[in-house]
């Protein structure tokens, strides 16, 4: 029985180290949308024209 307690216990520990560094390394975006569009257009040296 305290073979497979230990077992358990590993898998827990292993489980909440994934959990939490899951939650810490969320995907976050990079720029905001908003800045998204003049980046491109300052990139790719790009006109805008009001026609």
């Amino acid at each position: 029985m305290k073979k497979n307690h230990k077992w358990i216990m590993l898998f827990i520990g292993m489980a909440l180290m994934v959990g939490i560094t899951d939650y810490f390394t969320q995907a976050k975006p990079a720029t905001t949308p908003e800045l998204i569009v003049p980046t491109i257009i300052s990139d790719e040296s790009l006109q805008l024209s009001a026609d």
